[in-house]
């Protein structure tokens, strides 16, 4: 006769013989010597198991994927070894138990591990930089700055009166496009409101009412639609991480100079100066902002530039001046449709998706005066 020993859910743990049990008066007695020899067994079966998962999971970490991105766009998959003073160890994620490679340090712009970590290198020292947040809200904004004394603001940036353009196009500057379609090492710094002009005779005298009800509304919908996460998606830019916002720039402008009679520019040449003004953390990559230059009523448009840039020189190697047309109920989202219009539609579906770097490769009715 076998005595079997049951779990909680009825599944059997070990069967004991006849030979190693006595009963006496309906008492059981166990030869504890074999009892204790097949629980030995058991638990050598249970640790073998423990072990082999413990390992399987010591190995999915080990050989986590890391991106180390260099600053000639090049994007190598690896897993990180070590870092230090003047170069980095690694190991390739296609070959993870081949060869150690070693990298200078002055040739990568930046590792992003599998962690969602970052380490930027700067000619100096390395910045660990997180995963971006998202968005916050409007009231948030207003203290991310991160010296906004610094910034100064130029009452003789933009054109008024100058020419009116169509309702959606496109006019390329710089000459470097080719080099920003195949970078990844890219930082946005947001939108830019702090020259942004409406031209609507009957809004004269409302600059200040406008500024204060609106931007922030402007700001929110221009990110929620238009955003960081749908521009490093549509431009293929993994690597493409988040500056901090130049959008609060704009408390420095002239609050009462927002609505203009007529049409409103803003220059290639006054671009450069803008872009010369920005403080900015990082000192280093490929810079891009997106500066919103007018909502025109009369043609109902909104005009934009998409702006990138060394950040380092402060250079402006390609920017994209697009116009959208503006449409949908109330204030903020009539102007803000011609925003994602002009971003969306014209610039990344019409200029970078077919890798447009110059004048003579748009299309005559969309390329603007």
């Amino acid at each position: 006769m076998d005595f079997v020993i049951l779990r909680a859910n009825n599944k059997k743990v070990l069967t004991l013989s006849n030979s190693n049990v006595t009963i006496v008066n309906q008492t059981i007695f166990f030869d504890l010597n074999s009892l204790f020899l097949n629980l030995q067994s058991i638990n050598e079966f249970v640790m073998k198991k423990v072990i082999l998962l413990g390992l399987f999971f010591l190995s999915v970490n080990l050989f986590a994927q890391d991106f180390i991105i260099l600053k000639n766009g090049d994007e190598i998959e690896a897993k990180v070894l070590e870092i230090n003073s003047t170069q980095i160890d690694y190991k390739k994620f296609s070959n993870p138990t081949g060869p150690t490679y070693h990298l200078n340090k002055s040739e990568i712009f930046m590792i992003k591990y599998a962690s969602g970590d970052k380490d930027i290198f700067n000619a100096s020292q390395t910045t660990r930089k997180p995963e971006p947040p998202p968005p916050p809200p409007p009231a948030a904004r207003q203290t991310q700055s991160s010296n906004p004394n610094a910034f100064v603001y130029n009452a003789n940036i933009g054109t008024p009166n100058c020419q009116v353009q169509k309702q959606r196009g496109a006019k390329i500057y710089g000459n470097r496009g080719n080099e920003v379609f195949f970078r990844q090492d890219l930082v946005f710094y947001g939108y830019d409101m702090t020259y942004a002009r409406l031209s609507n005779p009957k809004r004269m005298g409302e600059s200040m009412v406008l500024i204060q009800k609106y931007f922030n509304e402007w700001n929110t919908i221009f990110n929620k639609d238009v955003g960081y996460n749908d521009l490093k998606k549509w431009m293929g830019k993994r690597s493409m991480i988040m500056g901090t916002p130049v959008f609060p720039n704009y408390y420095k402008r002239d609050f009462n100079n927002f609505v203009e009679y007529g049409n409103f520019c803003i220059s290639f040449e006054d671009l450069k100066s803008i872009v010369k003004s920005y403080v900015l953390n990082e000192n280093q990559g490929l810079g891009m902002v997106i500066n919103v230059v007018n909502f025109n009523k009369d043609r109902e448009y909104s005009m934009a530039y998409v702006t990138f840039f060394d950040i380092g020189s402060r250079e402006i190697l390609y920017a994209v001046l697009v116009t959208g047309e503006a449409g949908g109920g109330g204030m903020t989202g009539h102007w803000a449709s011609g925003i994602e219009n002009g971003v969306r539609d014209i610039f990344i579906d019409e200029i970078y998706k077919r890798k447009r770097s110059n004048n003579g490769m748009i299309p005559s009715k969309l390329r603007l005066y």
